[in-house]
C-alpha cells in the first residue's frame, strides 16, 4: 500500500530536527436504535457551514468530541459491562500507565464539549458536521452499536451532526491511510511489549502517518524520544506522565475501552498459546487422540478469522493478522516464548551484543538457516530488508526508522544495527515484522509485493497459496531446522465474513479453531456447547478513535 510520501517526508524532517536539538467484542445488542448507516467509498462529503483551506480538526473540536464521549455508557449499553473503559492508551498493566483523559474531562463533560463547540463558533442552528467512519465486521458485529453511541453521544451537544459511514477491511484500510477519512475507529494491539509502543505509532510525527492520524507536534516528539531513550525508572514515569497530560490536552487520538479477545477450539486440539505479546505460534498445535480434525487428517488443521490480509510484504505490513502469518513463515530476530512476554533469541543465535554507549546492537545469527526455497540465510538479506523498507516506505517503515539509523553486514553471520539515540526496548523492537528477513527472490527492490504468490520464509512454515477473502493454505517448511519443527504440517486459514458465521463453523465442526474476532457474547454462547473450549486471551486489546489531523475539508466552489 503506498503513503503520502511528501507527509513522511515532512515527518521526517520535523523528527531529524528534533533530534538535532533534544539530541484489530460482542455480539449486535438486540435492539437498534436507527437503521444501518451507508456503506460506500471514502469521498471528501464530510462538510461544515465554514470552508477552509486549513486542517479540520482544530484543538477546540479535538477536545470537544473527547469530553462528549462517556466510555462508561458505551461499555454498559453495546457490552453489558463486559469491557473496560479505557482513559488513556497505555493499558493499565503496563508500567508507566496513568489515565489523563479521565484527569482531564472525567467520565464525561458535556457541558465544555458545548462550550468548547460555542467557542468556536457552532450553534444548534449552524451545526459542525463530518462523517465518521468504521469497519461493519472487522472488529466484531457491535462496531455499527458502538458508533451509533458515539454519535448519538456527539449529537447530545446539539452542535454536532454524525454522518455514520462504513466500509469492508481492506478498502478501509486504503481509504484511511490515503488521508480519506476524517474521524474513523480503529484496534491496536501490541508490536512489542513497551509503554512506548501504545504511544509513539499514534503520536510521533514519523509513525503516526502510518496509522492515518498524521498527528506532529515537536513537543510530544521530544517527550516521546526522552522517555524512549531513558533507562531511568523514576525519569521515565514522569515523562510518561508529561506525555499522557499533553496527549488528554492535545487530542492526537481518542481511547474508548480495552476489550477482552477469545479463541475457540474442538476438542482434542492442544499448544493454543497467545500471551501478552499477542502471537499465535502455529507450529506448537496438535491433535490428540479425541480429536476429529475438520479435514478429516491429523496432517491439516483448519483456523477461522474475520480478519482479511493486507499486506503479507514484511517490509510493509502493519495489521496483526498479516503479522501472525509473516511470523509463522518467517522469523525475526528475537521472538517470544508462545504463549508469554518473555524475549527469547529467534533467528539469532543469542541476544545482541549491545555498545557501551547503546547505540549499537550486534546480532549473530543461527547456523544453517534456509529460505523455504532452499536459499541460505545471510546477514546481507538483514541489509537488504532494510534498505528496501527505506526505499518503498511501506506502513511500517516509521516503527523501524524512528530508531535506526543503519544496518550493516561485517561478515555473512553478522549483523549490526546502528541506532539515532539509545533505546531500552530494541531486543523487543527486534521481535516485530520488520525484522524478518524477506526473500529477495519474491520480494524485488522496485515494488511493495502486497499479495505474493508464495512466502518462503526462514519459518516453520511456507505459504504456498493464497485466495484473498476465501482461504491461505501453509505447509511444513522442508528446510526448518529448528528444533520447534510444524507438529501439524498444514495450516489453511480460513476467512469469514462475520463472527456470527465463525462461530457457526467452529460449532458444526468446518474449522478447528475459531480465532480473532469473536467478541465476549458469541464466546460466551459458544463456551455452552459441548465438545468447544472457549479460551480468554490475556493480552490487552484498545479500541481508539483517530482524527486524521491533516483532513482538508472540500472546497465548496468545487
Amino acid at each position: 500500500m503506498s503513503f503520502n510520501k511528501m507527509v513522511k517526508m515532512m515527518a521526517l524532517l520535523t523528527l531529524v530536527a528534533m533530534l538535532a536539538v533534544a539530541c484489530a467484542p460482542a455480539a449486535q445488542t438486540e435492539t437498534p436504535t436507527e437503521a444501518a448507516p451507508s456503506t460506500e467509498e471514502m469521498t471528501d462529503e464530510t462538510s461544515s457551514d465554514s470552508t477552509s483551506s486549513s486542517p479540520l480538526w482544530t484543538k477546540e473540536l479535538r477536545e470537544a468530541v473527547a469530553a462528549a464521549i462517556d466510555r462508561e455508557v458505551i461499555v454498559d449499553r453495546v457490552f453489558e459491562g463486559r469491557n473496560t473503559p479505557a482513559y488513556g492508551m497505555v493499558p493499565p498493566s503496563y508500567p508507566y500507565a496513568t489515565e489523563p483523559f479521565l484527569d482531564k474531562y472525567g467520565t464525561r463533560d458535556l457541558e465544555l464539549a458545548k462550550q468548547l463547540l460555542q467557542d468556536a463558533g457552532y450553534s444548534e442552528d449552524s451545526p459542525f458536521t463530518f462523517d465518521l467512519w468504521y469497519p461493519p465486521e472487522h472488529y466484531g458485529t457491535t462496531t455499527a452499536d458502538v458508533m451509533q453511541v458515539i454519535k448519538e453521544q456527539l449529537e447530545e451537544t446539539g452542535m454536532m451532526v454524525v454522518n455514520l459511514k462504513s466500509q469492508n477491511w481492506a478498502e478501509y484500510v486504503d481509504g484511511f491511510v490515503a488521508g480519506e477519512a476524517p474521524f474513523f475507529m480503529l484496534g491496536w494491539f501490541p508490536d512489542f511489549t513497551d509503554p512506548d509502543n501504545w504511544l509513539t505509532p499514534f503520536a510521533s510525527c514519523l509513525q503516526s502517518p502510518d496509522n492515518g492520524v498524521n498527528y506532529c507536534n515537536p513537543d510530544m516528539d521530544a517527550l516521546l524520544t526522552s522517555a524512549a531513550t531513558s533507562t531511568d525508572p523514576a525519569e521515565r514515569e514522569s515523562l510518561y506522565q508529561q506525555i499522557g497530560e499533553l496527549y488528554a490536552d492535545d487530542v492526537p487520538t481518542i481511547p474508548l475501552f480495552w476489550e477482552p479477545e477469545y479463541i475457540t477450539s474442538r476438542t482434542g486440539i492442544e499448544g493454543i498459546a497467545i500471551g501478552g505479546s499477542f502471537e499465535f505460534n502455529y507450529n506448537v498445535l496438535s491433535f490428540t487422540d479425541a480429536a476429529v480434525p475438520a479435514s478429516g487428517s491429523t496432517d491439516t488443521i483448519i483456523i477461522g478469522t474475520t480478519d482479511e490480509v493486507n499486506s503479507l510484504d514484511a517490509d510493509d505490513a502493519y495489521a496483526t493478522h498479516d503479522w501472525e502469518i509473516i511470523k509463522n513463515t518467517g522469523m525475526a530476530l528475537m521472538g517470544y516464548t508462545p504463549g508469554t512476554t518473555e524475549l527469547v533469541p529467534a533467528a539469532a543465535a543469542d541476544f545482541p551484543v549491545v555498545s557501551d554507549d547503546g547505540l549499537t546492537y550486534t546480532f549473530t545469527l543461527k547456523d544453517g538457516l534456509m529460505f523455504a526455497d532452499g536459499t541460505p540465510l545471510t546477514a546481507d538479506d538483514y541489509v537488504y530488508s532494510w534498505d528496501r523498507l527505506n526505499a518503498l516506505e511501506g506502513q511500517v517503515s516509521g516503527l523501524v526508522q524512528v530508531y535506526v539509523e543503519s544496518v550493516e553486514a561485517p561478515d555473512a553471520s553478522t549483523v549490526v544495527y546502528h541506532l539515532k539515540s539509545p533505546i531500552g526496548f530494541f531486543s523487543a523492537l527486534a521481535a516485530t515484522a520488520p525484522f524478518v528477513a524477506v526473500n529477495p527472490a519474491t520480494f524485488t527492490m522496485d515494488a511493495i509485493n502486497a499479495y505474493p504468490d508464495t512466502l518462503d520464509g526462514i519459518g516453520p512454515y511456507r505459504m504456498v497459496s493464497n485466495v484473498p477473502g476465501e482461504q491461505l493454505v501453509l505447509e511444513a517448511n522442508p528446510y526448518y531446522t529448528g528444533d520447534d519443527a510444524a507438529k501439524i504440517p498444514n495450516v489453511i486459514i480460513k476467512y469469514f465474513a462475520d463472527p456470527t458465521t465463525m462461530g457457526n463453523a467452529v460449532e458444526k465442526g468446518e474449522i478447528d479453531i475459531a480465532w480473532r474476532t469473536l467478541g465476549p457474547v458469541e464466546s460466551e454462547r459458544l463456551s455452552a456447547i459441548d465438545g468447544l473450549t472457549v479460551l480468554k486471551v490475556d493480552a490487552p486489546s484498545l479500541r481508539y478513535m483517530v482524527f486524521n489531523h491533516t483532513y482538508v475539508l472540500p472546497d465548496s466552489a468545487e
